[in-house]
């Protein structure tokens, strides 16, 4: 894996519904399509152990072009209006805090 670019994106659960953010990752296969339709290696869900704080998402590309082909392919578009139902639509800058995260969902190539 060396050579290649990890994204993370960080999102706070709707009322830290954290089962119902991963059920509907799982549910819509978001980690599988990033594989298949951008060709990420891996992807991960990784919920805070504590309960309380963001939900971090990360993956594996070859390069920054490759992640911005999942950024603007259409299939996000169809996805982001249940996605916008699950997610605290907030400007403010979320913080990861240093802990442990679960990883809840995983998918590789």
């Amino acid at each position: 894996m060396e050579g290649k670019i990890r994204s993370f994106l960080i999102l706070q659960p709707r009322n830290d519904d954290y089962s119902g953010f991963v059920a509907f990752f799982k549910a819509n296969d978001v980690l599988g399509k990033a594989i298949h339709y951008a060709g990420a290696y891996s992807c991960e869900v990784h919920v805070p152990l504590s309960g309380h704080g963001p939900v971090v998402v990360t993956a594996v590309w070859d390069n920054e072009a490759a992640y911005a082909g999942w950024r603007s392919h259409p299939i996000r578009d169809e996805m982001s209006p249940a996605m916008a139902q699950i997610v605290d639509d907030t400007t403010d800058t979320l913080a990861i805090p240093s802990g442990l995260y679960r990883i809840a969902i995983a998918a590789t190539r």
